[in-house]
């Protein structure tokens, strides 16, 4: 996740840095690639404090910015791979995906991280909502292992 936090908010920044040449144009762009591997440590763990996935699959990144400077970026990962956590490894397929919206007066982050593997299913998802003052209003994560 944290991967794909950066990804977003270097995206972003190349985004907004263009966003005051064109102040009545939309831009939106979507790239798709097949056959990514992907590896990243999420702070979500099952029997541990994070976990780490391998995986082999498609991602697609998606991101359109208003004449306002406003703006919206989702990223998905699918595929399968390996997840350790807590010391142990197991085989599965995964979904990872990522969306951050932002406008003058407010910004919301979303991302869920899915897994069913042979022996353990992980399921998480992450809020967070900030307003115009820049107060977080909203700050919650909930994971399930099973």
């Amino acid at each position: 996740m944290r991967r794909t936090i950066l990804t977003a908010l270097a995206a972003m920044a190349l985004v907004l840095g263009f966003a005051g040449t064109a102040a009545a144009d939309t831009f939106t762009q979507t790239i798709n690639q097949h056959n990514v591997t992907v590896t990243a440590s999420i702070p979500i763990g099952c029997g541990g404090p994070t976990l780490t996935y391998t995986a082999t699959g498609n991602l697609v990144e998606h991101i359109t910015v208003n004449g306002a400077a406003d703006s919206w970026f989702t990223t998905t990962f699918e595929g399968t791979g390996t997840l350790t956590t807590g010391g142990k490894t197991f085989a599965g397929h995964l979904m990872d995906w990522f969306g951050n919206e932002d406008n003058n007066k407010n910004s919301v982050v979303h991302a869920t991280f899915n897994f069913v593997g042979d022996g353990l299913t992980v399921h998480g998802a992450l809020d967070i909502a900030t307003n115009a003052n820049g107060t977080v209003t909203v700050d919650k994560l909930t994971v399930s292992c099973s």
